[in-house]
């Protein structure tokens, strides 16, 4: 369940869909199936992300699958150049 605004610099509760914009993440993991036949199986993971209004005037958000979510200025790529290196997410609204 959405709880706050997904940059980590706001603290905006979330109350309703009319204001901000929603997001929707999609990935795949390999599980060991239950028999475990020696074969692994991808399994889809669906999540919900959600900005607040002041927040998606200015940013949107893309997903990095070593890094996770990421909070990105609009108009601007995400470069993800190390695991190491700074994001766009440690910048406040």
């Amino acid at each position: 369940m959405l709880q706050k605004c997904a940059n980590p610099g706001c603290s905006v509760p979330f109350r309703s869909l009319r204001e901000g914009k929603l997001f929707l993440a999609e990935t795949f993991t390999n599980d060991v199936d239950s028999n475990f036949d020696g074969n692994r199986r991808k399994t889809r993971k669906r999540e919900h992300f959600w900005l607040c209004g002041a927040c998606s005037a200015h940013f949107t958000l893309h997903f990095d699958s070593t890094l996770g979510m990421l909070t990105v200025p609009l108009g601007e790529r995400a470069v993800i150049r190390s695991p190491g290196a700074r994001s766009a997410m440690a910048r406040g609204a």
